[in-house]
């Protein structure tokens, strides 16, 4: 008898039945990234009671705790696997006829995942690796760009009734290995929100970046090269996935050579040029402080040789020039040196959606180069502090509503709160930038009162501020708080206090462990080189160090 029919006849019961209540569908509930493993496998919801959640409790079922689900591979059968819904095709034109040639590239790394040279040689993972496990790498990365006949491969010209079609993603996953299924996997599930720096539904690391992949098989081996290491990051037993990482790399690098070789009149497909973006995310992944910038150079020239962004369609141009400005312009505050330079026609291409990189922190980030060149104005008094009274403005006057921005699909308030947050510390940072910079370039002078004097906000109250920020930050897994690495690690240069250094590094570990990501790593250790007796100005440790290290 069910409850219904008990409570009817009961004495005093009314007999005429209420509205009919739908029963509440349980089977294939929606499977949390966050909830335990059992509960996961299971496919069902999950509470997320610690130690032991509710659900296997009243079940009597062993809880497996909460953490990573990604010992073993998943088959491409597995019915956790989720559908990817393929993005919409556009149909862009292209731009008018260009033809530019890209010489040669060849710099000398020492990156342990290098495969360029025949010549294999042992070398530490890491600049700090010495005493770890040693992966036996190449030693440099090149990417050729000329082909035999000494003629550039890529030189293009473009038809003006030609377009591009984005590519229809492959549905079926049977074309995939075990291994490609289970780096795909997690990069769907937990790469690609911790590589961000905003979670939505829009995602193009989901929505853009997984579609392509599964019809593009060299897209597909870069993908799981970065799904890899970011793996390897944030398990405890690495050997594995630092191994698959390299051998993905290396197969991705050999599939770039091999389409570089062939296409010595026609575009590169745009699916290898998002194969090297993500090369250059998987060295800052890595924590690589040289082989990235051989990447964002590489991408640079492919884009140029293509023709520009306006060759993409939108979703891909958007990710390409997002990803690229980002890292040129972060990268500028730890080199002095141009990286790569910019792409024609990158000054009319303007963001109309938020993107997952910049944030709000658009217009900040594209100070950070003209700080770092204020130092070629040193000999005209008058245009330095031109420049300087210029910055100090944009900076002052800046607020997150000073470009209006498309918010993606699925953003939600308290993510944009946090990219709010962020980019106030973002101005922290750049006016801490802004004075380091001046303070090196006066060294032994005196016109450092008379530079400083144009700076609205002192360097003081600029590092107590990003530092209480910082402290009133929950610094969890949100993902927006993972673009912390640069206003952490220029506070922390410019701290004395032994209290905000301690927080400083308390903070960048926080990240370290939250999101993965190298590049972190080889920010703390330089905070410890500097803290622990360098008494120099942190560039010129950096100089010292010949690292060309990135915060992005």
């Amino acid at each position: 008898m069910t409850q219904l029919e008990k409570k009817a006849n009961m004495p005093g019961s009314s007999q005429t039945p209420g509205p009919t209540r739908k029963r509440a569908r349980r089977e294939g509930s929606k499977w949390t990234r966050s909830g335990c493993l059992t509960c996961k496998r299971r496919r069902k919801r999950c509470d997320e009671t610690k130690p032991s959640c509710g659900s296997c409790v009243r079940l009597g079922l062993n809880c497996e705790g909460y953490g990573s689900m990604w010992a073993e591979p998943l088959k491409p059968s597995t019915e956790s696997f989720q559908q990817v819904t393929p993005s919409k095709r556009r149909r862009v034109s292209l731009s008018p006829s260009i033809s530019v040639s890209s010489p040669a590239t060849s710099v000398e790394q020492s990156s342990p995942m290098s495969t360029l040279s025949p010549d294999y040689t042992t070398v530490p993972t890491s600049p700090s690796d010495y005493g770890a496990v040693e992966i036996c790498t190449p030693q440099t990365e090149t990417y050729d760009f000329n082909g035999n006949d000494g003629i550039p491969l890529i030189d293009i010209t473009h038809a003006d009734d030609v377009t591009i079609v984005a590519p229809k993603p492959c549905r079926s996953l049977t074309h995939l290995s075990n291994l490609e299924t289970h780096y795909l996997q997690y990069h769907m599930e937990q790469g690609s929100r911790l590589l961000a720096n905003l979670e939505s539904d829009e995602n193009p690391l989901r929505s853009l970046i997984i579609p392509r992949a599964l019809s593009s098989p060299l897209l597909m081996k870069a993908l799981c090269a970065m799904s890899a290491m970011h793996l390897a990051n944030r398990s405890c037993d690495n050997l594995s996935a630092q191994t698959t990482a390299a051998n993905y790399y290396i197969r991705t690098m050999s599939g770039l050579r091999s389409a570089l070789s062939q296409s010595p009149v026609k575009a590169l497909p745009a699916d290898s040029i998002l194969a090297v973006a993500l090369l250059c995310k998987y060295e800052i992944v890595r924590g690589s402080v040289k082989q990235w910038a051989v990447h964002l150079n590489a991408l640079e020239k492919l884009v140029v040789s293509r023709g520009g962004f306006s060759t993409f369609d939108r979703d891909t141009a958007e990710f390409l020039w997002g990803l690229f400005m980002y890292a040129q312009n972060v990268a500028r505050v730890t080199n002095g040196k141009q990286i790569a330079n910019s792409i024609p026609g990158a000054e009319t291409f303007s963001l109309t959606k938020l993107d997952i990189y910049i944030g709000y922190t658009e217009d900040i980030i594209k100070l950070c180069p003209r700080i770092a060149d204020l130092h070629l104005l040193s000999h005209d008094p008058i245009a330095l502090g031109s420049e300087i009274h210029t910055i100090d403005s944009l900076l002052r006057n800046w607020t997150h509503t000073s470009t209006q921005y498309v918010i993606p699909k699925g953003t939600t308030d308290a993510s944009l709160l946090r990219l709010r947050m962020v980019a106030e510390c973002f101005r922290d940072a750049a006016y801490i930038y802004l004075h380091s910079t001046l303070e090196r370039m006066s060294q032994g002078f005196i016109q450092q009162l008379l530079w400083t004097s144009f700076i609205s906000w002192t360097k003081h109250d600029a590092v107590r501020c990003c530092l209480e920020r910082v402290e009133s930050l929950p610094l969890d897994e949100h993902c927006e708080y993972s673009a912390l690495t640069f206003p952490l690690f220029i506070t922390g240069c410019e701290s004395e206090d032994p209290a905000a250094r301690e927080l400083v590094i308390q903070s960048l570990s926080k990240l370290e462990m939250n999101f993965g990501i190298g590049n972190v790593k080889r920010a703390k250790e330089l905070l410890n080189i500097l803290w622990n007796g360098a008494n120099m100005h942190w560039l010129d440790v950096l100089e010292q160090l010949k690292w060309d290290l990135i915060l992005a």
